[in-house]
């Protein structure tokens, strides 16, 4: 996060930041330090954690509003992500079948256009994150509509 050209804090600047984050984010720093263990595969999150404690720098509304949005993210709670689990059941059941076509249709192609053509990685990708996170885009859930009709498609010519 803080590359070559980032001028460190004086001492004293320092101490002062320290002091302001205790008194207008304490709510942030008990959040980070109680879910070290959840936060400790996300370097943004370890980052910001650091910051607020060390005050290296002053937090940015931009930081703040991220780390509160985290706060109240399935993903770093794990009795709300038991029960996001239940609901995304089904859809994990669809991209599993998405994944199976997709599998089934690129068989005995070469690795080139496996690794540059097929689907496969998209939508390996969209199933981590959504076991992972708990939650994809409209986006996300549109190309994967565009994938299954494309391959349908394909497996239909077949």
């Amino acid at each position: 996060m803080v590359g070559s050209y980032y001028r460190k804090a004086k001492p004293e600047t320092q101490k002062k930041n320290r002091e302001e984050n205790k008194k207008l984010y304490s709510t942030e720093r008990k959040w980070l330090g109680d879910n070290l263990e959840l936060l400790k595969d996300d370097k943004f999150m370890m980052d910001m954690y650091t910051i607020l404690i060390t005050g290296s720098r002053k937090m940015t509304p931009k930081m703040i509003e991220a780390v509160r949005k985290n706060m109240n993210s399935p993903q770093y709670d794990t009795v709300t992500m038991i029960e996001r689990q239940e609901k995304i059941k089904p859809i994990l059941e669809k991209i599993q079948m998405v994944l199976e076509l997709v599998k089934e249709v690129d068989e005995g192609k070469d690795d080139y256009y496996v690794k540059n053509y097929s689907a496969l990685s998209f939508v390996t990708s969209i199933m981590g994150q959504l076991k992972k996170k708990g939650r994809l885009s409209e986006k996300q859930m549109a190309g994967l509509n565009k994938v299954y009709k494309k391959y349908m498609k394909m497996k239909g010519n077949k």
